[in-house]
């Protein structure tokens, strides 16, 4: 082997072994949030309230002051890894697809939100607090399908 092969094999034997070192170190996984997701039936039959609805009841009828009747049709709670798309199922066969993001200032995060009859809907998170999408969908009650999302943990 001449002296110019062996030179090039030994910087291209450099360059393989500073290859690793120059990669940046992976970035360490967010830990879940955990995504509260609750399938609102509302209608203007009676004025029954399910006893955990109270306080978003009373917010939505601020909006929608017809909407008397408020019940749980589903309610989930469950971790989900930052960034991966959840499907829930709701009422009647329909589902809503939420993706929780990394929000714009580090910390923060955003939800992506698919709902029923919609366009995707992109919010930043108030920690702890539900956010409510008045849908389109009437069931087959017809009664008005309402999504409340919740993100928790909110870390600053």
């Amino acid at each position: 082997m001449n002296a110019m092969r062996r030179w090039r094999l030994a910087a291209l034997a450099c360059l393989l072994a500073a290859v690793p070192l120059a990669a940046e170190p992976p970035q360490a996984q967010p830990e879940p949030v955990k995504l509260s997701v609750v399938a609102i039936c509302a209608h203007n039959r009676d004025e029954n309230v399910d006893p955990r609805l109270k306080c978003m009841a009373e917010e939505i009828r601020k909006a929608v002051p017809q909407l008397t009747g408020f019940k749980v049709g589903k309610m989930y709670c469950k971790p989900v890894p930052v960034g991966t798309r959840e499907t829930f199922k709701l009422v009647d066969d329909q589902e809503v697809v939420l993706t929780v993001v990394p929000g714009a200032n580090k910390g923060d995060l955003q939800i992506k939100v698919t709902p029923p009859q919609m366009g995707e809907v992109t919010y930043e998170t108030s920690c702890g607090n539900f956010f409510t999408i008045i849908t389109k969908y009437r069931t087959k009650k017809n009664e008005v399908l309402i999504l409340a999302v919740r993100v928790q943990p909110c870390k600053k």
